[in-house]
This record gives C-alpha cells, structure tokens and sequence, in this order.
C-alpha cells in the first residue's frame, strides 16, 4: 500500500511540471553492425555471415497533464539483415544453407509516466514499452514470417546542460522471460534550436534472443550511431 501510494504521489506531483500538452517527433538513421544466428525452435544454429542495412527509425510523442493516465509514445525501427548462410541449420524442417535475409523490424507502444520534467535541469520518464516485431526470415528461398507482441520495461533519463541547449542521456528497454530476452539501450545527445527543432546523435545497441517465435529460435545483436533531427511542441 505504501509503495502504491509514493507511486501515486511521484505521479501527481510530475505533472505539476509537465507540460499542458507536448508533443514530440523525431526522425533518423541508425548504421549498426549485426551478429545473426536463427534455426528451427529447439535446433542447432551457427553464427551467420550477414551484414545489416542501413535502418531508419521515427517516434511520436504525446503528452498531457492528466493524473494516472500515462503518456503515448510510438516508435518504429527497420532491422534488416542480409547475407550468406555458410553451414547448414535446419530452416522449415529442412537442412538448408545460402542467401538469407533477416528483418527484425518492430513497433513499439509505450505507455509512460514523468517523474522529473526539467526539474533542476533533469527528465526521467518510466513504463511499458510493447514490442510488436513484424518480421521475417528466408533462407535459400524459404520465408518464414517472424510476428510476436513482446512486453518490456522502459525507462529514460536526460539531464540538461545549463546554460546551453544541449541535453545528455540515454534510454533503455528491457525484458527477460523464459529463454527469450531483449536488451534495447541508447545513449543520446540533444541539441534544441531556438526554432523548436533539433539535432539528436549517439550510439545504440540492440541484444535480441528470441525462443520458440512462429517455431524459430532467432538471436540478433545490433549496434552502431545514429542521427537524426527531432522538433518538439
């Protein structure tokens, strides 16, 4: 009950710094570096010879002054993977190998709530963040789709440098449940124009093991900058 009630209270009182209502865009490019592996559930598989592509990503989010009910934001992310599979793993109940592509592309909804907003300079945000991949896997001219709702815990934090318009900080989302996790971090530079709009930058990195999706174990680890601009209302 006590924890209840100092969420409550954090809550209530973060919205007397937030805005009336906020809105926020942004837009970029992300040029990771990918490890790929992906086989039939429960089967062998080897690390792949694949490269990733050039991605984009884009968010939008809303935000209003309204006790409890927490703020939207949604983000999207094309992940995308092409190679060559050197050793044979067992794709489609076959024992396959050759040219595959990977797209762990996704969609994320996430529902949070604004602890700190421009408080002594500091911007911390927490909730749930739902995953909705919208992928695929082929392999030698096998497709199989990848589709999967994935929950997970979301937190950012910035902290504004004074007396310039450059803030510094970073975002994560994570889960873990059964032999499947994800592991999601940014670290963010900001920098805000008198105009509204901006200039974001920094490094992030993408650990994605997923266990017995559409029958396919698949395990991705993506990293490499980013930049793009944003504007914020």
């Amino acid at each position: 009950m006590r924890a209840a009630l100092l969420l409550s209270s954090l809550v209530l009182a973060s919205t007397a710094h937030a805005d009336v209502l906020g809105l926020t865009a942004e837009i970029g490019a992300f040029s990771p570096d990918a490890t790929v592996k992906f086989s039939d559930h429960n089967t062998p598989s080897n690390t792949t010879d694949m490269d990733a592509d050039s991605s984009r990503y884009y968010g939008i989010a809303f935000e209003h002054p309204l006790p409890l009910i927490p703020n939207i934001r949604l983000q999207g992310t094309s992940l995308e993977s092409e190679g060559t599979v050197t050793s044979n793993v067992i794709f489609d109940g076959q024992v396959l190998s050759g040219q595959a592509k990977l797209d762990l592309s996704h969609t994320d909804y996430t529902f949070y709530y604004e602890f700190l907003d421009g408080l002594l300079w500091l911007d911390l945000d927490a909730g749930l963040t739902l995953r909705d991949f919208d992928g695929s896997i082929e392999l030698n001219s096998e497709k199989s789709d990848l589709s999967e709702i994935i929950p997970m815990g979301y937190i950012s934090a910035y902290a504004k440098i004074p007396g310039t318009s450059v803030s510094v900080g970073g975002e994560l989302k994570t889960m873990a449940y059964g032999d499947s996790s994800i592991t999601d971090t940014t670290i963010k530079v900001k920098y805000e124009t008198p105009f509204l709009v901006g200039i974001e930058g920094g490094y992030r990195s993408m650990d994605i093991d997923l266990v017995d999706v559409d029958n396919k174990d698949v395990y991705s680890e993506s990293s490499g900058v980013f930049i793009g601009a944003f504007i914020d209302f």
